[in-house]
């Protein structure tokens, strides 16, 4: 009976430790949330979640974020994609995660000045070529990342 709770708990924390293994972002160490009208440091953390290595990510700039700068990262280069002279997309490439392990890309953005949630839609390439966008719904497979912006210091 023992073996067979232990057996469980383990299940159950893997269980709970992958639904937390997807491309996230997240602003200022770790937290979900980035007050309106700031200027916020955000970390991309990358799991390799297949038995391939990953070579590349997207991450679309949701609309209301404004990049300023992206920090480098050795082993990889970035490159930005602008319209109308706003950054909309970064994509990392040119390093590589192998299986079971993780990095952490961060850049410093603005943040909106109107309240809610923004969501990021990332695309991470494996070295076999698949692609798993990080674009559904939370409680999808494949679900992109949420930040709440809560209320800031907006003068007018």
């Amino acid at each position: 009976m023992l073996r067979c709770a232990a057996a469980l708990s383990l299940v159950l924390m893997i269980a709970a430790t992958g639904a937390q293994a997807h491309v996230r972002v997240f602003p200022d160490a770790g937290n979900t949330q980035a007050p309106a009208c700031g200027y916020t440091t955000f970390v991309v953390r990358v799991p390799v979640e297949k038995p391939i290595a990953t070579k590349r990510i997207d991450l679309h700039i949701p609309k209301g974020i404004i990049v300023y700068g992206v920090q480098p990262k050795p082993g990889w280069q970035y490159n930005l994609q602008t319209t109308r002279g706003i950054i909309t997309m970064i994509t990392w490439s040119g390093g590589r995660l192998l299986p079971h392990e993780f990095d952490e890309f961060a850049f410093l953005a603005a943040t909106p000045k109107v309240t809610g949630s923004v969501n990021w839609d990332a695309w991470q390439y494996y070295e076999d070529g698949s692609i798993v966008k990080w674009t559904g719904n939370p409680k999808t497979e494949t679900p992109h990342s949420v930040t709440t912006i809560t209320s800031g210091h907006c003068t007018k």
